[in-house]
């Protein structure tokens, strides 16, 4: 499994806290998060938000790229965020496999 480091931005325009419509579309999103994780066998190992700076962060195990792009489409975040995804290493295995 590959750990990818996720992070999303959006304005205050699109903000679920304030724009109503899309706070109905999170809150949708957010109730198939589990099964969505599921779904797309992947596991999310953080998440983290700075609210007012519309920032995201999610630390997400997966077999594939386009796993955590379904996941991040099905569970709506896709939807409103500007999305960027990296493929991350530990610190542990950039150790064992790059420091001799």
């Amino acid at each position: 499994m590959t750990i990818y480091a996720v992070e999303m931005e959006h304005s205050a325009v699109f903000c679920p806290i304030f724009n109503a419509d899309i706070g109905r579309k999170f809150k949708e999103g957010a109730a198939r998060r589990e099964e969505a994780a599921k779904k797309y066998k992947v596991k999310v190992l953080a998440s983290c938000v700075a609210v007012l700076e519309h920032w995201v962060f999610y630390l997400i195990e997966a077999a594939s790229r386009s796993a955590v792009e379904d996941y991040l489409k099905e569970t709506g975040w896709a939807s409103f965020n500007n999305v960027r995804i990296r493929e991350v290493d530990t610190i542990e295995e950039v150790t064992r496999r790059w420091i001799t």
